[in-house]
This record gives structure tokens, C-alpha cells and sequence, in this order.
């Protein structure tokens, strides 16, 4: 492992400490994840067999097994794959999980030639990743023609985020960047991905619901915090509206050109 990913995965064996109480069980995350699954649900029936990349503490994982989906999850952080294992083995669906310590970046470690029913990367992962055009590549073997990745990347529009950037440019201060985080175009990553796959449908994540790091105002105001989670999902998919998520859902489509080196 070179020493960019050293760094990468000190940064997020150091993040899986606060990782859960910080955004999984925080109201706001659970909004933004439920947002997420509806989704998934409709990308992956039960029986298919996915590979997801940064699993981070397997949540997402967990609620596909519990659909009777088998998964595969992947994280660079041996911390993250300790708690996910932990947590799904209080469970009745550890059997249809495999865990395994795997930067994205490493994907070509995993043997096979389009073994999977799907993909999935959520909240981020890929952000932080800097050859695109090798996990485009990886993915391209590993997934079965006519399969479906859906990736959820950092947004470029976010107006929850161009606020907070206001607030630290004003007078606040925030710690220096210890991992490299690009924000790709939605035309700019249909172009990576292209021509293994095609973009089928995208979608805003947090347009109007705010980050888990304001979630002391949502146990404030429960109610109108709820209204706002209505209102996300009714504009989720919007033209220009949907470009304002904090997060960007892609929903990509394996197509039957071959994988190219």
C-alpha cells in the first residue's frame, strides 16, 4: 500500500470512533440514508450479489441482507471492517455478508469475471478517490452486463455547504484536510464511466435537509425538520433542483461493451 493510502486509512480508522454518532444515528443521517435505501431497494431484488465499496461500519450492508441480499463490502479502514463485523454478527444475516479490508483503489484484487449483480458506493467514498478511470475499469469486469452501480458522491451546489464555507470564510476555523476530496461534474463522471457505463437517472441527497453537524437544531424543531425530509423527496429528481443536493445519487447502468485495460 503506497503511502497516500496509508494516510487514508489512518484518517478513517481514526473516523470510525465517531463515525455512528456523528452521522448513522444522528435524525439527519438517518434522513439521508433512508433517502438512499429507497432507492437501493428498487436496484437490488433480493437473491442479487453486490459489491459495495467503502462500507464503512456495514450499514448499508446490513439492510441489503436483511432484503436477502448477499453482499460484499469493501473499506480501506480495518477499524470500519471491525465494527461492521461486530455489528452484523448480533444479527440473523451475517451469513450473506462477507467483510473485507479493500481500498476502492485495490478493487483489481478482487478475483472473478462479472460476478455481481450490481455495485454500490454511499455518503462519499469515491470522492476521495483519485483514479476514477481504474474503479470505472475494476467495475467494468466485475459486474454483470445489464447491472446496475449506483454511486452517491459529494455534490458541487450544495447550499447547506456554501453557508458553512460563508460562516469559516466570516470568522469560523475548521481543521486542515487530511484526505484529497475531488467533486466531479455529473458530466465529467459520465464521461469517466463511459462507454462500460451508462447514466441512467440522478438525483439530489440533502437539498433541503441539512448535515448530521446540525442536528442539535433538528432535535429542535422535529417537526419542521420532517417537513423538510418531505420536500426532499419530492424534489429529489427535479431538473436544477436536484443539482443543489448535498449529495448526488447516481444510478449507472453496465452496458455490453468489454472492459478496457
Amino acid at each position: 500500500m503506497d503511502s497516500s493510502l496509508k494516510l487514508s486509512e489512518s484518517y478513517w480508522n481514526e473516523a470510525a470512533e465517531t463515525y455512528p454518532r456523528a452521522f448513522t444515528e444522528t435524525s439527519l443521517g438517518k434522513m439521508w440514508r433512508d433517502a438512499v435505501w429507497r432507492e437501493l431497494d428498487i436496484v437490488f431484488p433480493p437473491g442479487s450479489r453486490v459489491l459495495e465499496l467503502n462500507c464503512g461500519t456495514g450499514i448499508d450492508a446490513l439492510h441489503l441482507a436483511q432484503r436477502g441480499v448477499s453482499v460484499l463490502a469493501c473499506d480501506i479502514s480495518s477499524r470500519m471492517i471491525e465494527l461492521a463485523r461486530n455489528s452484523v454478527m448480533a444479527t440473523d444475516r451475517a451469513d450473506l455478508i462477507e467483510f473485507r479490508v479493500l481500498p476502492t483503489e485495490q478493487l483489481a484484487d478482487v478475483e472473478g469475471d462479472a460476478i455481481f449483480d450490481g455495485a454500490l458506493s454511499n455518503f462519499s467514498g469515491l470522492n476521495c478517490v483519485r483514479d476514477l478511470i481504474g474503479v470505472r475499469r475494476d467495475l467494468a469486469r466485475l459486474v454483470r452486463p445489464g447491472s446496475r452501480v449506483v454511486l452517491c458522491m459529494l455534490g458541487r451546489h450544495a447550499p447547506w455547504e456554501m453557508l458553512r464555507r460563508l460562516v469559516r470564510a466570516t470568522g469560523g476555523s475548521s481543521a486542515p484536510a487530511r484526505v484529497n476530496v475531488q467533486r466531479p461534474s455529473r458530466k465529467c463522471l459520465a464521461k469517466v464511466f463511459a462507454p462500460e457505463f451508462l447514466l441512467r437517472k440522478w438525483k439530489g441527497i440533502g437539498i433541503t435537509v441539512p448535515p448530521a453537524y446540525m442536528e442539535h437544531w433538528a432535535i429542535r424543531f422535529p417537526r419542521f425538520t420532517r417537513s423538510l425530509d418531505r420536500v426532499d423527496w419530492l424534489i429529489s429528481g427535479l431538473p436544477v433542483l436536484r443539482s443543489l443536493g448535498a449529495c448526488i445519487l447516481f444510478e449507472f447502468e453496465r452496458t455490453p461493451h468489454a472492459a478496457r485495460d
